[in-house]
């Protein structure tokens, strides 16, 4: 699973764990997505986290706040019917 904490700047997708310093603020956006092992996927299960998003594809986001980690996971169920199950976390900071 990959993921980005929206800042202003142009933000990439990186492996596993994000992070962002975002001076004075307290909320800001995580984005997941599954990055599946090239298989045609079926569906995704969000959880923990990103249990907001149920079913909502292969992309997830959400408000997190600061100095808070938060672990999104995901069961991908792909059309041959293997599964997989993946996560990542997402963090920022706000420069106090």
């Amino acid at each position: 699973m990959e993921c980005y904490v929206d800042t202003q700047a142009y933000d990439q997708f990186t492996a596993n764990h994000c992070t962002a310093l975002i001076y004075g603020k307290r909320e800001a956006t995580a984005v997941f997505r599954v990055v599946g092992d090239g298989s045609d996927i079926d569906s995704v299960i969000w959880s923990n986290a990103a249990s907001s998003c149920g079913t909502s594809g292969t992309s997830c986001s959400f408000k997190i706040r600061s100095f808070r980690v938060n672990k999104a996971e995901a069961t991908i169920l792909y059309t041959d019917g293997r599964w997989s199950k993946v996560s990542a976390t997402a963090s920022f900071e706000d420069g106090r």
